[in-house]
């Protein structure tokens, strides 16, 4: 009864507050049922004083009549054996609490709020000598098989977040005071069911009723009318009526105790089955979801193969259509050939009767000039049709020669552009670019431009690579040395000037990794071929520089094509890329 009582009221934690942001504090009904489970365990087969004095004191105390100087029997004597001297003056110096039972609720609670239940169990379960001292054999706690499931439930609730009063004048019970321990008894129980049941204000007040109508019945037994805490009158102990009252009482109490836990317990066992019914559908639901979902991918995936064999399907088509009308063209020179032989042989044929009538030939000889005819008619046919068969595969053969060969000029041409530099005729035919193309490259100006090489100049962190720009007008020529950060210059201050400079290909700037060999040489042909592409754009603004191209007059367009007054030093360590 107390493993499973422990274990629903856990259960209820765990679902009411388990993983979620909320707090549990000991205003909830679960809280104060769970508190009570663990004390039940705890205090199950304490084993009680020797001697017997302590056996009639203990005697009293279990028949409600225990004063304040009598020793408490409570689980927190074997709990502060385990505990340090700062945890024992902790529980010692809390105001509220007063009794030793007090400080045994108090750790308990303490202990839920700290997350720390679960360390405690396992050092109280593993000191087996202490536990025979301080409990039964019978006890709850030496029972190893239902004790080793503490330390588990209370594991399961460090994802609770506790928050319990544990210095609460509530905590010392009824021993501190010298009342009636069936009186208190029945304040505790019907303030637990109030708690447990408040969410059913109809299974309270009928619990309160049934509580009502039994003390009604017992005899002798008056409500006191100035509202103290205990509603039974405390009886003389040497009553043996009063003592039956107490126990009727008693009774009447914990069967209706058992009965709303049983209620409550159904109605929990149908809450979980109602919460397995819908994790049930809920699972269905999403291995549903998730076959329609498999189903959505793979008509997408049909779709996709659809498209892919209407598209094949469409190209065979067109195929075939043409193939059929390459067939029609080649039927219809079959149609021709064939009327043309039989216009040949019906002129044959008037030939030989116009003969026959002249001088007739034997019947026999006849047939065989038809059979003649006949044969060289088809020995006719079938080389006119080789001849087309071989005529279709030699233009074939010389189609795939011309493809070769002009891709071969194409690739020779790009080669030699790269080695002497663009002449007329040659960027307009090769390039893409419109700017090349739009202007009659017929009076184009002779002007070359290369970058024939990279130079690596500085040391360490400082090295950066310097351009070698080469520039040829008519004879005169000449070489410039610049870095990147000077190409950027001159694209960002031609930007202003012609905006068509933007379309141009301008290599980005690149931080890490440019000093690559490959990155480099990759850089160096760009660059080159964006000084080309300039130098083609002053060209065609420019007629006048076209028409007299000179040296002076391209340093005034381009500054950045002037000659520097000191070259390279020999020391500068040279990278020919």
């Amino acid at each position: 009864m107390l493993l499973t009582g422990l274990l629903d009221y856990t259960l209820y934690c765990q679902i009411r507050f388990g993983g979620r942001k909320e707090i549990a504090t000991d205003s909830d009904s679960r809280v104060i049922c769970l508190c009570a489970q663990f004390e039940a365990v705890l205090q199950h087969g304490l084993r009680k004083s020797r001697g017997l004095a302590l056996t009639a004191a203990a005697l009293k105390q279990a028949a409600g009549f225990s004063s304040k100087t009598e020793a408490e029997l409570t689980f927190w004597f074997y709990v502060k054996e385990h505990l340090n001297r700062h945890e024992l003056q902790r529980f010692y110096s809390l105001r509220q609490i007063s009794s030793e039972l007090g400080r045994g609720r108090a750790w308990l609670r303490c202990a839920l709020n700290e997350h720390s239940l679960e360390r405690y169990l396992h050092t109280l379960l593993a000191d087996r000598p202490r536990l025979g001292t301080y409990y039964e054999d019978w006890a709850f706690i030496l029972d190893e098989e239902r004790a080793s499931m503490l330390p588990t439930m209370a594991a399961g609730l460090n994802s609770i977040l506790f928050a319990i009063n544990i210095d609460n004048s509530d905590l010392n019970g009824g021993v501190t005071r010298g009342g009636s321990s069936v009186s208190h008894l029945l304040k505790e129980s019907t303030q637990g069911i109030g708690s447990l049941w408040k969410e059913s204000t109809q299974g309270v007040s009928s619990l309160l009723r049934e509580i009502s109508t039994a003390t009604a019945v017992v005899p002798g037994f008056t409500p006191r009318v100035d509202g103290a805490s205990d509603p039974l009158p405390v009886l003389p102990r040497s009553t043996s009526a009063g003592r039956r009252q107490k126990c009727f009482i008693y009774q009447l109490i914990v069967d209706v105790i058992e009965t709303c836990y049983i209620s409550y317990t159904n109605m929990r066992h149908a809450c979980d089955l109602l919460h397995g019914s819908y994790r049930s559908l809920r699972s269905l639901l999403d291995g549903e979801m998730e076959h329609s979902a498999g189903l959505r991918q793979e008509t997408d995936l049909l779709k996709k193969r659809l498209a892919e064999l209407e598209e094949r399907h469409s190209a065979k088509v067109q195929a075939l259509a043409r193939e059929n009308e390459v067939l029609k063209v080649q039927l219809k020179k079959y149609v021709g050939a064939v009327q043309m032989l039989k216009r040949e042989g019906s002129q044959a044929l008037s030939v030989l009767r116009s003969s026959e009538e002249q001088a007739p030939v034997p019947q026999s000889k006849f047939m065989g000039d038809i059979e003649e005819l006949a044969a060289s008619y088809e020995r006719k046919l079938i080389e006119v049709a080789e001849m087309h068969g071989e005529l279709i595969e030699f233009n074939e053969r010389l189609y795939r020669s011309l493809m070769a060969k002009d891709h071969l000029i194409v690739q020779m041409r790009q080669e030699l552009i790269d080695l002497r530099g663009p002449v007329p005729g040659d960027l307009s035919q090769t390039s893409d670019d419109p700017s090349l193309s739009d202007f009659e490259t017929a009076h184009r100006a002779l002007i070359n431009v290369w970058i024939p090489s990279v130079f690596l100049q500085g040391r360490a962190a400082n090295a950066y690579h310097v351009y070698q720009v080469y520039i040829r007008i008519l004879d005169n020529e000449w070489n410039v040395y610049r870095r990147y950060t000077e190409f950027r210059e001159l694209h960002n201050h031609l930007r202003t000037q012609f905006p068509q400079v933007d379309t141009f290909n301008f290599p980005p700037k690149k931080a890490i990794g440019n000093k690559d060999a490959k990155f480099v040489e990759e850089r160096r042909k760009q660059l080159q071929g964006y000084l080309r592409m300039v130098m083609n754009k002053l060209i065609q603004t420019l007629p006048e520089f076209t028409a007299r191209p000179t040296k002076e007059t391209l340093l005034s367009l381009l500054p950045f094509l002037v000659e520097p007054k000191q070259e390279p030093s020999d020391n500068v360590k040279r990278k020919k890329m």
